[in-house]
């Protein structure tokens, strides 16, 4: 099994199951953090406009991961298991 194999496992297993809630909160924290470590680093190294539309991509991103894991956690992944 090669390795891009493992990872489509992985992904299957994952994805096929429902989120519980302690992993929405870690994606949640993970993301704040993210958001926070990367947004200090493009005020840093950018300047404050650059940081300021740095961290409005990447709420939109993780706002829009965090709805559809939410999503998918109550409704559950049927779609795999065809």
């Amino acid at each position: 099994m090669g390795l891009i194999d493992r990872f489509e496992e992985e992904f299957l297993d994952v994805s096929g199951r429902r989120a519980t809630l302690r992993e929405l909160l870690e994606l949640l924290f993970g993301s704040i953090l993210f958001v926070l470590v990367a947004t200090a680093l493009a005020y840093y190294l950018l300047g404050e406009t650059v940081a300021i539309g740095v961290a409005a991509v990447l709420v939109v991103v993780f706002g829009t991961m965090l709805v559809s894991q939410a999503y998918w956690a109550r409704a559950g992944r049927g779609d795999y298991d065809e």
